[in-house]
């Protein structure tokens, strides 16, 4: 027990010297000493809170004890140049005949009178300090053991453990808290690289050792933890480190103020929000007056607490952060739930400690609209016409980034529209995010016969399909989607087929090539099963045990790969928004194979997929090789827009087969198109010309399309 407070004694001033002012030890020290300095008392406040936007890594500031007796001596001041200057600058004014070489000798006799005078008051101090020293010296050596002798047992015993103390070398190194995130391997290479192991316990040693972990907590994301001090204990000669790591806050580790913004009237100081001042701006100029246009950065804004629908809980699981486990931040999960758009702005996000001492962080921030409508226009998967679309989305359901969304298409050929609902929770990200999809999917007649291939008489083609499918994320592999899908489709002479099949889809996975050219590859593979209800006279379905239906099992694969290379470093950087655009050298190429017994649909949703530019729109397509290669030249527009556009020149060739028995057949192209982007729609206009088009005169067949270029 003596030991152990005699070692505390001891460290109390090392303790001091790297104690972190946040932890409870350090506010302690740190206001008893600022109370005697300044003041300034803070008392036992917790710290000011911490920004982590802006807060950097701390590694920890240490500060030395000095002895008070340790002191600066003034520096002795030598006017021995200014009486020389003050005495020439006197004889200047004297009157009386002088010359130069009498005033050089008065100058020497003066500044050698000076000499001899500090040597001899030196030599007296050296003398007068020699004669001190001598007659206090026995005092000094008979001061120790006289005060040895008036000291009793216990502080005998103290004084001595005290010498001990200095001299002992340190056996073990342990963490005094047991549920420390400190592996013992961290704090055993930690103390045998600051030296403590074996050598005495000194200030240095255990400021290199609380580096050591400081450093390590904050590569781990324990960005608050810390170091607060060392005991020796001499029984065992192990030296005990007290850390600091704080936990979450119970039952909630994030707590989430809302706001929004809203607009302070300069006339009446009423608070509206921005459609409510533009309404009331337009009442303004229909009588005559504020004509001017509203501008947001003129306008006095202000945020208003309000509520929302973001539940803090699952933000806290997104981030990590347990209730009663050690605070741990991740940059990484943050970024992906600023990038989630539950959040039109975060204004503030800092750690807090509350008065139990546990750590919440505290977010100040504005939510972004949950519903959505939108509108817009694509060509079907199906039958390659175009089709109008109208989808509404609920991007907050549960309060956790889940999405709920509806929507309903329609071509210009369908007999019926087609619907979809979905249901998404990608989990801010993290890998086990899933999504659901019920659909009803309208997919043609098959009357008209656009492809080069001609089908057979007893055509039978599939009018729509039911079913649902189930997506998971990132679970099995890395950047994976494993999917299980189950649907029924009925062709038009009253056929139906039931059909399971998995999907597993892995990328892409993009890797940077010399000269800053990139490339990515992606993979899906896809198995099956089409369970057929066989009509009366069908011969082309195998059959099995299954009292009557057939059961036709198949497999697919596909595998893209794309390659982007900048063949100048020439930038266009005019007009508002632009980007850095060289000249761009583009690659795709994709492989499709399957096996017999491929659904219908399934056949021509890929050859529509492997259409080329120019050509005839494929129709069922079981196996297909596919190239593009494009050419992007940025084209500068000398007005203040959007600098976007660009001219392409590319050259497409397809081989594909509609049945593994079936030959194949070739298509290519070649063209030029433009690409702009006009009112958010992103506009493809190609020229191309095929040897295919035998009905064209010069065989050029313009092209019109909706989709932005790819990109790595």
């Amino acid at each position: 027990m003596i030991a152990k407070l005699a070692g505390v004694a001891l460290l109390l001033w090392t303790a001091d010297a790297f104690l972190p002012p946040q932890s409870p030890s350090g506010r302690r020290l740190h206001s008893h000493r600022s109370s005697g300095g300044n003041g300034n008392n803070h008392g036992n406040k917790p710290p000011p809170p911490t920004n982590l936007f802006h807060r950097k890594a701390d590694f920890g500031s240490y500060e030395h004890s000095f002895p008070s007796n340790l002191k600066l001596l003034p520096s002795r001041r030598n006017d021995t140049d200014d009486t020389a200057t003050d005495e020439r600058s006197s004889r200047r004014f004297r009157g009386g005949a002088s010359s130069s070489s009498s005033l050089h000798n008065a100058d020497n006799v003066v500044k050698g009178t000076q000499a001899t005078l500090a040597s001899t008051a030196s030599y007296w101090s050296r003398a007068v300090h020699s004669i001190q020293s001598a007659i206090t010296k026995p005092f000094r050596m008979i001061s120790s053991p006289a005060k040895s002798i008036f000291q009793s047992k216990q502080q005998k015993q103290q004084v001595a453990l005290m010498k001990q103390l200095q001299t002992l070398p340190i056996q073990r190194v342990t963490i005094s808290n047991n549920e420390t995130v400190l592996p013992r391997e961290v704090v055993r290479i930690a103390a045998k690289r600051s030296g403590l192991l074996g050598q005495p316990l000194q200030t240095d040693r255990v400021q290199q050792f609380a580096h050591a972990l400081k450093a390590w907590y904050h590569r781990n994301g324990f960005v608050l933890h810390g170091v607060t001090g060392a005991t020796l204990n001499t029984d065992t000669a192990t030296a005990e480190i007290a850390v600091n790591e704080p936990q979450c806050a119970h039952p909630s580790p994030v707590h989430i103020q809302f706001c929004k913004e809203m607009v302070v009237d300069n006339k009446s100081g009423a608070v509206m929000t921005l459609r409510q001042y533009k309404n009331h701006h337009e009442q303004r100029k229909s009588f005559g007056f504020g004509n001017d246009s509203i501008s947001k950065d003129q306008l006095n804004m202000t945020l208003v607490p309000s509520s929302g629908r973001t539940n803090p809980l699952r933000i806290a699981s997104a981030l990590g952060l347990v209730p009663k486990q050690p605070f741990q931040w991740d940059a990484g999960r943050w970024n992906r739930v600023l990038a989630s758009g539950i959040f039109t702005k975060v204004l503030h996000a800092t750690p807090t400690q509350l008065p139990d001492g546990t750590i919440q962080l505290q977010i100040l921030a504005t939510e972004a609209p949950a519903r959505h409508l939108e509108y817009g226009v694509g060509r079907s998967m199906y039958s390659g016409s175009w089709e109008g679309a109208l989808d509404f989305e609920h991007v907050n359901v549960l309060g956790g980034g889940e999405r709920l969304g509806l929507s309903v298409k329609r071509g210009t050929k369908d007999a019926e529209p087609s619907a979809r609902l979905s249901f998404s929770d990608a989990r801010f990200g993290r890998a086990g995010g899933y999504d659901c999809d019920l659909f009803s999917e309208y997919i043609g007649d098959g009357q008209e016969n656009n492809g080069t291939i001609m089908r057979t008489t007893d055509y039978d083609p599939t009018l729509n399909r039911k079913g649902a499918t189930f997506r998971l994320h990132d679970k099995v592999f890395r950047k994976s989607t494993s999917s299980l899908s189950m649907e029924q489709t009925v062709t038009k002479a009253g056929r139906y087929e039931n059909i399971g099949s998995t999907t597993i889809s892995v990328g892409p996975f993009v890797k940077d090539l010399p000269m800053n050219a990139r490339m990515n590859v992606e993979t899906a593979i896809t198995t099956g099963t089409r369970l057929v209800n066989p009509l009366e006279g069908d011969n082309e379905y195998s059959r099995s045990l299954l009292s009557g239906k057939s059961f036709l099992p198949y497999f697919s694969a596909t595998a893209t790969t794309r390659q982007t290379f900048p063949l100048t470093n020439s930038r266009l950087v005019n007009g508002i928004g632009s980007e850095a655009r060289p000249l761009l050298l583009a690659l795709r190429h994709s492989v499709i194979a399957s096996t017999r017994h491929l659904p219908r649909h399934v056949a021509k949703a890929q050859g529509i997929a492997s259409s080329i530019r120019g050509s005839t729109t494929n129709d069922e397509v079981s196996s297909a090789v596919q190239g593009t290669m494009e050419l992007r030249i940025p084209v500068p527009i000398p007005l203040p827009i959007q600098q976007d556009a660009s001219i392409v020149f590319f050259g497409d060739w397809l081989y594909a087969c509609k049945e593994n028995s079936s030959p194949f057949t070739m298509k290519s192209s070649v063209g030029f198109g433009v690409r702009k982007n006009v009112k958010g729609f992103p506009l493809k206009l190609d020229l191309c010309y095929s040897p295919e088009n035998i009905n064209n005169r010069l065989r050029l067949k313009p092209s019109i399309g909706l989709g932005g270029d790819f990109v790595i």
